[in-house]
Formats: C-alpha cells, sequence, structure tokens
C-alpha cells in the first residue's frame, strides 16, 4: 500500500518507539500517547481520524500486566484495553478507509504443541490476559479484511524518548534483559523458569517487519518474531554470559514459581506466512540481543 501518514498509538511504548524509528523515509509519523487518545473512547476516535486522516493505525497500546488481569480489577482492565478498545478502533478505521495493524500474542495459544505455531493452529488462551487478546485480534480481522493482527512474543528492546522518538535505555521492570541485569547485580543467583520456550523479540527488528509485512500484504492474521528458540533461564544466562555477569541462575519449573497467570509452556511462532509477503526473515535472538546489550547495557 502507498502510505503517506501514519498514526502510531501508546507512543510511550517500546514497540510504539520502534515502530516510529523505522517508518520508512516520507511517511509522516503522528504518535500519540493515551492521555492524548483513550482507544476506548470512540469519540474520540473518530475525532482523532477526522483531524489527522492517516492511511494507517499502528495501535501499540495495550495492558500487558499478565498476572494483574487475573484480579477482578485487573481483568476489567485487561477486557477494556485489549478487546473493547481494539474493537471500537477497527471499526472507527474500517469506516474511515483507514488500515489498521494491531498487535496480539503468543498467550491466546495454550503451549501444549512441540512444533512451531501457526496462524491457523487452535486457541486456547491458558490467562485472562491472553483470553482479552484473543478477543482484541478477531474483532479487528472481523471489522476488515484490510486490517492487519499480528502475534509476538518475549519483546524487549529499548525504551523511547517521546518527544524525539529516539532509543535510550530500557527500565528493568518492562525488560527482562535489563531485569536480570539489575538482579543480577544484586545477588549471587537468581531464579528462572527452565519450562518455558519461545522466542525473545527484537523490538526494531520486529519493527522492520511490521513495516514490510504492511506494504507486501492485503491483511489478515501473521506471526512474526525472531527466529529460533530458548527457555527463560537459558536466556538469562545467555544475557549474564554476554555481559559477564557472575550471577548463577537456579532452574525451577513454572508450578513451582507460581505466577497467578498460567502461561504456555512451548510457543515459538512460525513465520513462514510474513515470509512468503515478502518480509525478510528476522535474524537469532541471541545475535539481536547481543547488540541489543552493547549499545543498551
Amino acid at each position: 500500500m502507498l502510505c503517506k501518514k501514519a498514526l502510531i498509538l501508546g507512543a510511550r511504548g517500546q514497540l510504539a518507539g520502534a515502530l516510529r524509528r523505522a517508518t520508512p523515509e516520507g511517511v509522516e509519523v503522528v504518535a500519540l500517547e493515551r492521555a492524548q487518545l483513550d482507544i476506548c473512547d470512540e469519540a474520540s476516535i473518530r475525532s482523532i481520524l477526522e483531524q489527522y486522516r492517516p492511511d494507517v493505525v499502528w495501535n501499540g497500546a495495550a495492558f500487558n500486566a499478565v498476572d494483574r488481569a487475573q484480579s477482578l480489577e485487573g481483568a476489567r482492565e485487561a477486557m477494556h484495553i485489549n478487546a473493547l478498545g481494539p474493537t471500537m478502533l477497527a471499526l472507527a478505521c474500517r469506516d474511515y478507509d483507514v488500515r489498521l495493524v494491531h498487535f496480539s500474542t503468543d498467550f491466546v495459544f495454550d503451549g501444549r504443541k512441540t512444533t512451531p505455531y501457526l496462524e491457523d493452529d487452535a486457541t486456547n488462551p491458558l490467562s485472562i490476559y491472553g483470553a482479552s487478546k484473543l478477543a482484541g485480534e478477531r474483532a479487528v480481522l472481523a471489522a476488515s479484511p484490510r486490517h492487519l493482527a499480528i502475534r509476538v512474543q518475549r519483546l524487549f528492546g529499548p525504551m523511547v524518548d517521546t518527544t524525539t522518538g529516539s532509543g535510550s535505555a530500557a527500565k528493568p521492570g518492562g525488560n527482562f534483559p535489563f531485569l536480570m541485569l539489575r538482579l543480577g547485580s544484586e545477588r549471587d543467583c537468581v531464579r528462572v523458569v527452565d519450562d518455558q520456550i519461545g522466542t525473545p523479540t527484537y523490538n526494531p527488528d520486529l519493527a522492520r517487519a511490521s513495516w514490510q509485512l504492511l506494504e507486501g500484504s492485503e491483511g489478515g492474521l501473521f506471526h512474526l518474531s525472531n527466529a529460533g528458540e530458548v527457555s527463560f533461564a537459558d536466556y538469562a544466562e545467555t544475557i549474564f554470559r554476554i555481559k559477564g555477569v557472575s550471577c548463577k541462575v537456579e532452574r525451577i519449573s513454572s508450578q513451582l514459581y507460581g505466577a497467578p497467570a498460567a502461561r504456555p509452556l512451548y510457543s515459538t511462532f512460525s513465520n513462514q506466512k510474513a515470509h512468503s509477503c515478502g518480509v525478510e526473515p528476522l535474524r537469532s535472538w541471541d545475535a539481536a540481543l547481543r547488540e541489543f546489550l552493547d549499545n543498551y547495557a
């Protein structure tokens, strides 16, 4: 598609920042924070679309507190932001003839497979968060065949300066590599689950691929991730090895860890459908991780 103007929502998020930095030359970008547009406010959505008249809207707004979503109040917020908001956004974009790109998650699966998940594999979310994201992606796809829903997983990358769109060092709370480095500097040993297998995905790589997918596809559901797969325990050990941290990793099961929300034990993606639409295969997760840690740690 010929895109002259893009609207990026959730501007404070890591992925939104990466999308902004990866914008093709010649495309005007408007990046809005939640205070500027609440995706659960239909009137505000339509007013913004009327004001800016974008060719595409990137929805980077989401409720990502997986464990908090298991509480009554958290469940309400998750369904509000992850399901209701995308529904209203998708319908408004359809009415204004604007393409919408919405991001979903590997948490729509139950993790019972042992080979990479395809887009048409059966969904069965294990958590309220996963259910809310599944409802959102279904609403987006039902609203228009031109809309895109992209499932992603285990995102990491630099935070974004919302005034310039440039990257900066990530804060530990929302980024697994930096969380591990902080804990590794404080402790001699960290406990990390070793039975959840998936693919850490670097936001800058994902953003470039997402723009390619927008250009190469007519719409629909896609998986996008870096290449390879790893357990969280091996992921943590790789982070420590790259940065020369002496902290040890104690491998534990998800059951022993006892998080309020269940996670899929296996959620690696097949990206073949995206590749068939012209998306260049993303590099291995560990190569992307090394670049990130070299630049931001």
